[in-house]
Order: C-alpha cells, then structure tokens, then sequence
C-alpha cells in the first residue's frame, strides 16, 4: 500500500465493492474501469504499475476476469479478509438477484408461451453472437489464430466427447507454444517493482496443490458415491478452471454439464443467461440461478449458495496461488504462447456455440431481421438492459399479433 494513503477498513474495502456490485452494468470491460476509476485515480490506493500487473494475472488466469481483479485488489490491500470481502461485497447483489429471478421463475414458467421463450432464445443467441465477433477481434490477430479456432470449433462440433471442450483447449496451448517456438515473439509487458506485489510467498503453492486436488480426487469420488453434490461441485469447479477470455464462454460448459444432463431445461437455462445480462457485477452469478434450480437440497438459497462458491472458488486458489510468483511468472514467454493459443480456441468454442444456437433458434426470417437488430443495439451505444428489455418486448408484442392474425 502507498504510504501516503489514508488507512483502508475492512469495511469499507466491503462497501466500496458492495457499491460497485449494485452499479458495475456492462460486463468485465466495464468494471475494470470502474476499478481502475476508484481505487487508482481516485482513493489512490493502488498505482498504475500495481493495477496493470494485477490487471495482467486477472487476464492470464483461468475464470472470471473481473471478479479474479477485485479479488487481488482486495487481497493486494488487506490481504486473505480483503480477499473474501471485496468478491462478496461485488457478487452478493447479483448473486441475490439470480436467485430471486430463479425462484420466481420456477413459479411462473408455466404461464409463459412458446413466443416467449423463443424470443429469449433469440436474445441469447444475438449476445454469444456478439461476443463472438468481439472475442474473434481481440484475440485473433494473425492467420495462424483464425486457422486455430477454426479447427478447435470444428473438433467439438465433430468429436462427441464429454472432454472435447477441454481438448480443443488444450489443443490451442500446444499450437500456440509451437507456433511461437518457430515463430518467437518476445512479451513487451514490464517486470512489476518487488516492492509492488506484497502476497507473500510462504506456503503460496500450496494453494495450487489445492486448486488441483478436485481434478484428482472428485472423479473417483462420483465414481464410487454417486450423487448430485459431486456432479454440481465437478461441473462448476471445472467450468470455472478452464474459462479462459470472458464470461460469456461458460456457456457451452455449463449446457454441456447441466442441459444435457437433464438436470436443468433449456428454456429455463436460457431464460436465466438472459437475465444475468441484465444484472449489474460479474456474469458468473449466473451459477447462482443454476443453483436454485438444482434439487439439492429442500432449500433453494442453500443451492444457489452452495453453486455461487464453487463456481468461484478456483478464482481464490489461483489468485492466492499465482500473485506471489507473478513478477516471476511474467518472465516466461511460453506462459503467453500457450495463452494466445488458449484464447483462440476459446473463440472456436464459442463459433461452435454460434453454429449450434443459429441451427435450433432461427427458424424465420424474421428471426434473422431481430437477431441482427438485437446485435446492432447490442453495438451501440444504449444501455445493455435497455436494448436487451426493449428488443425483447418489440419482438414478444409483433409475434403476438402476427399470431393473432393468422388465426
């Protein structure tokens, strides 16, 4: 901590995320903004050099991007307690909110049309698609990238593994560290100052050891006690641990684990994706609808709890892992190769997403004319919230009277 900076509370390290969580609208991009905006520029007690070395982990690690940088701001200025409360200060109103939407969802699905979910369909589609075209922008810059998430598409869309998602990922590591074996490139990011990362070291790795132990011992466990706790734990945890390059790319993971299980319909899976659009913080509360959804147990804030946890408890090994090695780890170029391979085929996952939403959602014409114009306001500069309700209600109201007026 800068020593010419007032004393930070626990508490107010809390309320400062509490207040961020209520009013962070507009994804990662966003909040890191924010972030950058409150505690750089304006409480000062970050600096520009600590910010954009926190700021290159966040982005470098697997899961959430924004809610792994609120982690390590708050464990930068107050350590494991700074850790914990700057994430539930920032998640606990969306969580909150995907909970109660879930609830209420359960209660009314049933008066909900077919018109209706098809529209909320079309608006998940327009934003996957959208964040599909702003991914294959910002990580796909050169040929060898474009060739990379074609083929990782096109494993998942042809291989039927449950795995292949995790393969095409691996995939991208190892093209991206040959690639740049022949092709060095040399990482133009500066070495952060000693003095700038204060984690401490001690006992650090033990943290990975633990961040690894689920892959290790989990599956054996689902094998020998089967039981819809361990298949939870097992598709949120591992979710969360191979996200690489945004929020939205848990999609093809979580349908992956809980819709084509059964455990979770599709309707209410796309209903709750597009409802976590509309919620201020991390987009990863989303876990917390799937929670609520899930019988398991007879309370439904204990689920939605337990799902919240899990899906974030990577981030918290990682960082407490990773942070103290980091000036360290920045030194190895192949750290970077294999991740502009990772983001590329993490673009491919999503195409594959793209291809399979467009073949069972668009069935009209018109469906095409909406999506585009979703996406188009999606671009613009009109509050995410208000493109999304408005799009919805236009096009709800229109297929109504359409509908109407056939019959």
């Amino acid at each position: 901590m800068l020593p010419s900076v007032p004393i930070l509370s626990n508490f107010s390290l809390f309320k400062i995320f509490l207040k961020l969580g209520c009013t962070a609208f507009g994804g990662p991009a966003a909040h890191l903004v924010f972030f950058y905006q409150r505690f750089v520029q304006q409480l000062k007690y970050l600096d520009e050099q600590q910010y954009a070395h926190l700021l290159a982990l966040a982005q470098i690690l697997p899961g959430p991007t924004s809610s792994q940088m609120g982690i390590a701001i708050g464990y930068q200025l107050k350590g494991y307690p700074g850790a914990l409360l700057a994430w539930l200060g920032f998640t606990l109103p969306s969580a909150l909110l995907m909970t109660l939407a879930a609830m209420i969802g359960i209660q009314f699905s049933n008066y909900f049309s077919a018109d209706f979910f098809h529209v909320i369909q079309l608006i998940v589609f327009s934003v996957v698609a959208w964040a599909f075209w702003q991914m294959l922008t910002t990580f796909c810059k050169a040929k060898w990238q474009y060739l990379l998430m074609f083929l990782a598409g096109l494993l998942v869309y042809v291989v039927p593994l449950g795995i292949n998602q995790v393969l095409a990922i691996l995939f991208g590591a190892f093209a991206g560290l040959i690639y740049h074996h022949y092709f060095p490139q040399q990482n133009t990011l500066k070495p952060v100052a000693k003095e700038s990362i204060t984690a401490k070291k001690s006992f650090a790795y033990l943290w990975l050891i633990l961040f690894a132990l689920p892959f290790v011992l989990v599956p054996p466990l689902q094998h020998f006690f089967p039981n819809l706790w361990l298949e939870t734990f097992s598709g949120l945890y591992r979710t969360a641990s191979l996200v690489f390059g945004g929020g939205h790319i848990i999609l093809p993971f979580l349908q992956q684990d809980f819709v084509a299980t059964g455990l979770i319909s599709n309707q209410h899976f796309d209903l709750g994706y597009a409802i976590a659009q509309l919620m201020p913080g991390p987009l990863f509360s989303f876990a917390s609808y799937l929670g609520a959804l899930l019988p398991l147990s007879s309370s439904t804030v204990l689920n939605a709890a337990f799902a919240t946890v899990v899906i974030f408890l990577p981030s918290f090994l990682l960082i407490f892992g990773a942070l103290p090695y980091w000036s360290r780890l920045m030194q190895q170029p192949r750290l970077f190769q294999a991740l502009a391979g990772i983001n590329a085929a993490v673009v491919g996952l999503l195409l594959y997403l793209v291809v399979q939403m467009g073949q069972k959602y668009l069935l009209s014409g018109l469906d095409i004319v909406f999506v585009i114009g979703v996406i188009a306001l999606l671009k613009s500069k009109i509050p995410v919230w208000l493109s999304i309700i408005g799009s919805f209600l236009a096009y709800y109201a229109l297929l109504l009277i359409l509908n109407h007026s056939f019959y």
